[in-house]
């Protein structure tokens, strides 16, 4: 019989405060609180927002 992999552990989701800053966005300078998971490549955590569809940058642990 061969040999199973390891089996694969998920990472926990880390809440993150993000906040779209977005001139014109209709939630611009809302905090919002997200569970999110770390990425693999950096930036580590990535966020877009879902009202303008722009990259969010302001994102902090909760």
């Amino acid at each position: 019989m061969p040999e199973q992999p390891p089996p694969y552990e998920e990472p926990q989701p880390v809440n993150m405060l993000v906040t779209c800053h977005t001139e014109g966005c209709p939630v611009a300078d809302v905090t919002y609180q997200v569970p999110m998971y770390p990425n693999v490549e950096p930036p580590t955590y990535r966020a877009v927002c879902a009202q303008c569809e722009q990259y969010v940058t302001d994102i902090v642990p909760a």
